[in-house]
């Protein structure tokens, strides 16, 4: 008999962490923190007591609510090997190092990220390899982000696949996810995000997104881009440069999208990314996308007061493009543009990801103009009035309603266990699916069985 528990994503997105285990073996999918807007992170439920009796942690991708918990576990006693991607190691890291600056060492200590680090067991899509006596374990690209991975396990002659999160759309980076064509898959373990909608493929808020940018220019405005710096960023670094690459616009980079920039560099070869984006960069002659002649990475080495420069970004009279990060407004160098930049109703603040409900930038989209900026000094911010338009463009890295379902009809599994999605999302997709599926939705701490 094979058992699987939820620590977290049950009935909620945040702090995935999903055990699977038999009489003799106990394995841990994803271990992330839930983040919570001005809140404190959310550990996995119950992940610490079973930490020193796991026979290996398998990671579907970098993202922080994947793996935000992992030092969490080592610091609880786990002493053995985390299995991932070599892009997803080298993001995680960065992710880490940058939680350490945020909440300190509420959760885990900078000594636990380095034995995390040391115990990671790097790993190419589709290759087998061992994850414990009798199981074995395959990444298949999940086309979500740079190296991300749905895992198919093989526990002891029974197959469980792991879909993590996937994006069924082509984008700039990706093609659509790749999964296994086996027709013996037992258990599948499936996100269930967007279970709820679905969303115009990518060349709707492309054209939108493009369309707006040339308007706003007509107009002597000026395109503020928030945006996730892992993923989102690089997407839309990539529809701009396909667009303006050498044109009269200037699209300045800010925030930690530059480190993972780097590490989109470090990995831009075709086992990793989309080789039409490959074939793009090498008719341009530049080595990647945001090589483009007309982008400008903002770091010291261009002004030692950053903050005057981005005044000065913000209010120059040529035509130009920010991206800066946080994608949900709650912080970073985004609070400089808008402080700077949101009075002038000529220019547009271009929301790209999904708001999170009590975020600034929920509040921004759901219409509240004036609004406090609490990062943006130590006297307890400074508030503005928005003036600026304000659009969201659906972007969305999580397979769409109708792909998932075909997916999930594809691949015929006879039961199937709904993670990483609200209560009515997994429920609307339970329904879609009807009564041919054992279909299981758990809660937290809940443990569903399957017989072998």
């Amino acid at each position: 008999m094979v058992k699987i528990t939820m620590f977290g994503a049950a009935q909620e997105i945040g702090r995935s962490a999903i055990l699977v285990e038999d009489k003799d073996t106990k394995i841990m999918l994803d271990c992330g923190l839930k983040i919570r807007p001005k809140k404190p992170s959310e550990r996995p439920h119950g992940v610490d007591e079973h930490a020193p009796e796991l026979n290996g942690v398998l990671i579907s991708h970098a993202h922080f609510d994947h793996t935000g918990y992992l030092p969490g576990i080592v610091r609880s006693g786990y002493e053995g090997l985390i299995h991932m991607t070599k892009p997803t190691r080298d993001i995680t890291s960065i992710l880490l190092r940058d939680h350490l600056k945020i909440e300190g060492q509420r959760h885990w200590t900078e000594e636990n990220l380095y034995d995390f680090l040391y115990q990671t067991e790097l790993h190419y899509y589709n290759k087998k390899f061992k994850v414990a006596d009798g199981v074995t374990a395959e990444f298949f690209d999940a086309g979500h982000i740079l190296g991300s991975a749905s895992i198919l396990i093989d526990w002891k002659g029974q197959l469980i696949f792991y879909t993590g999160d996937i994006n069924t759309f082509e984008t700039p980076y990706h093609d659509t996810n790749n999964y296994p064509t086996v027709d013996d898959i037992s258990i599948v373990i499936s996100e269930a995000t967007n279970g709820l909608r679905d969303l115009p493929n990518r060349e709707t808020p492309n054209t939108n997104l493009v369309d707006d940018i040339y308007d706003i220019h007509m107009k002597g405005g000026k395109t503020i881009i928030p945006t996730f710096s892992l993923g989102r960023a690089q997407e839309i670094e990539a529809i701009l440069a396909r667009e303006f690459n050498g044109s009269k616009f200037t699209i300045y980079v800010d925030g930690m999208i530059l480190k993972m920039n780097d590490v989109y560099r470090r990995f831009f070869h075709e086992y990793w990314v989309s080789k039409k984006i490959l074939n793009w960069c090498r008719e341009q002659r530049i080595a990647v996308p945001f090589d483009s002649s007309n982008f400008i990475p903002i770091n010291r080495n261009l002004a030692d007061d950053l903050n005057t420069y981005r005044n000065m970004i913000v209010n120059e009279k040529r035509p130009n493009i920010i991206l800066s990060t946080s994608g949900m407004l709650e912080g970073g160098p985004i609070h400089s543009y808008l402080y700077y930049g949101a009075h002038n109703p000529d220019n547009l603040i271009a929301l790209t990801g999904y708001q999170v409900e009590e975020t600034l930038g929920r509040e921004i989209l759901d219409g509240k103009r004036n609004v406090r900026l609490f990062s943006w000094s130590d006297k307890g911010g400074a508030k503005i009035k928005i003036k600026s338009q304000v659009k969201q463009y659906r972007f969305s890295g999580h397979a769409q309603r109708n792909e998932l379902l075909k997916m999930l009809q594809a691949i015929n599994s006879e039961n199937i266990l709904f993670v990483h999605g609200k209560m009515e999302s997994a429920q609307a997709l339970k329904e879609d699916l009807g009564t041919k599926y054992n279909i299981s939705i758990p809660k937290i701490k809940e443990t569903v069985k399957y017989e072998n």
